[in-house]
């Protein structure tokens, strides 16, 4: 049985024999709550760690260190690079050729306003670094970047819908804008495929601010429109998150969650925010042709899902099959989850789309208000305090190449309260089994199941090593893993470590930790 081994610093008893191996950790300091972090993955290449510095130049501007490190996790160099005070982070993207970041000026508090924004490109060929900036239309959304083919692709919504897409060509920095259509299309999901060299962009068609239709656009780098397709809802359903990829003959293949669908107005400025609709399903297509073949999977229909729900949902289904066994007429109930965008997984002739399942924690307190000179006893007031999200469980369900539902598993990790909605898992294909892990207060959950979906161990646990072997994470801000390459994962994440034997005890980070599986 294979495991992951948690690469480590290992010091031999004689210095003729000592040799360098593999460092466990990158660490920065973390100097400020609100300072901008953020690793682009070159995948065995190693990666690039932009990160905030406490230095300012003569200009007052703030100097971001661009420190590249390889894929033993050494920096292998780093530039700083002064930045306008205000700017934020927003989001980055890469290919074989470039990485690009996106900042956005956080100083515009009118909503009138138009929207600085700052791109510094990196060629990893060559080693240098540019950055251009422009402006934003007004009431600008920045949804997301992507690379391919020497292109930054830049997602914007309005506030009142009608997205559109900016293409950068990275050598020259050109620009060309377009609109995918003149109706209220607002920009839902996009992404960046390297081998097919094209975009692809999910919007959703709204009337009248009602919900209509799903278009999913193919883009070339250059910015032509290469394939459009739509996907009609279903009844009191529609398309929620979801994950592309290509088939082998280059057919275009979506898989979703399927969301209820109350028919009500929506706020457009708050779609690609929102994840409080729940999910009953999940749907497969791919579009060969104009018509979709799709497939449509209820959660309610799958024999294994109980073991996904929380306990309070498992009693209520319980008692619904006892009723359904005395009552032949009784109407089965639907199963829901709220998820964060899903992930796909190539598992041998199998696609494993993973979704982790959260929901919302609050409680409720009173307190005695008595007016302003206190008189006549007092009154209760009643209000809602939010507690934060529960990851609860992850469910996994694998896909053949026509579409066909072949197995469906679940994973519950037990995870803190966290205010924050990020990852907390990661999958791989690692030899003949697939993976599952998740990082929590400097340790790994983890467990593979094989071809057939049966789980090949029970959840293990291993303690993360540290830099030095006397330090004690005191806390831990968040951690989220992703999958590297090969049966190496990356664990990104910020913690507070006090260390006694070091001349400065208590030191905030943001680290990179390395994984494999083996």
């Amino acid at each position: 049985m294979k495991k992951l081994l948690l690469i480590a610093f290992l010091f031999l008893a004689s210095w003729a024999s000592a040799q360098q191996v593999e460092p466990v950790r990158y660490e920065v300091s973390r100097w400020n709550k609100d300072q901008g972090c953020h690793f682009q993955s070159f995948g065995d290449k190693g990666g690039l760690m932009v990160y905030e510095t406490e230095k300012t130049d003569k200009q007052k501007h703030r100097l971001w260190n661009f420190a590249c490190v390889d894929s033993s996790l050494y920096e292998t160099r780093s530039d700083l690079i002064p930045l306008p005070e205000k700017l934020k982070f927003v989001d980055s993207g890469g290919d074989d050729r470039f990485a690009a970041f996106l900042f956005m000026n956080d100083g515009n508090k009118k909503a009138s306003d138009t929207l600085d924004f700052l791109v510094v490109s990196f060629n990893r060929q060559e080693k240098t670094y540019q950055t251009f900036w422009n402006k934003w239309p007004e009431k600008s959304v920045p949804l997301s970047v992507e690379v391919t083919g020497g292109t930054m692709m830049m997602a914007l919504n309005n506030k009142s819908g009608n997205g559109a897409l900016y293409f950068y060509d990275l050598t020259d920095n050109q620009c060309r804008t377009v609109s995918p259509s003149s109706s209220s299309f607002v920009l839902f999901q996009t992404e960046a495929f390297t081998k097919e060299r094209c975009f692809v962009v999910a919007a959703k068609e709204y009337e009248n601010k009602h919900f209509v239709s799903t278009s999913f656009l193919v883009y070339s780098p250059t910015g032509s429109l290469q394939g459009s397709y739509r996907y009609e809802n279903i009844p009191n359903a529609a398309l929620g998150r979801m994950v592309f990829r290509f088939d082998r003959n280059r057919n275009l293949v979506v898989i979703g969650t399927l969301e209820r669908e109350t028919g009500r107005k929506v706020n457009l400025e708050g779609v690609t925010d929102n994840y409080d609709k729940e999910s009953v399903g999940v749907v497969w297509m791919r579009f060969a042709s104009s018509v979709p073949d799709s497939k449509v999977y209820l959660f309610k229909d799958m024999p294994e899902i109980e073991h996904a729900l929380t306990a309070s949902d498992r009693v209520r289904l319980r008692e619904e099959k006892l009723k359904l066994s005395k009552n032949q007429k009784a109407v089965k109930g639907e199963i829901a989850f709220q998820f964060l965008t899903p992930r796909l997984t190539d598992f041998g002739d199998l696609t494993v789309f993973a979704v982790e399942a959260f929901m919302p924690y609050y409680h409720t307190e009173t307190r005695m208000n008595y007016g302003y000179y206190g008189y006549y006893g007092g009154y209760p007031y009643t209000y809602t305090v939010f507690d934060g999200y529960d990851f609860f469980s992850e469910v996994l369900l694998a896909f053949d190449q026509e579409g066909h539902l072949q197995w469906q598993q679940s994973l519950k990790f037990d995870n803190e309260l966290t205010f924050e909605l990020f990852p907390h898992a990661a999958e791989g294909a690692c030899y003949d089994e697939l993976v599952v892990a998740s990082p929590y207060r400097n340790k790994l959950r983890y467990a593979a199941f094989d071809a057939q979906g049966q789980p090949l161990m029970n959840l293990q646990e291993e303690k993360l090593a540290p830099i030095y072997g006397a330090d004690y994470v005191e806390d831990e801000y968040f951690a989220q893993m992703t999958r590297w390459y090969g049966s190496r994962f990356l664990i990104y994440g910020s913690q507070i470590i006090q260390n006694g034997s070091q001349p400065k005890p208590r030191r905030t980070v943001y680290y990179l930790q390395k994984v494999q599986y083996d």
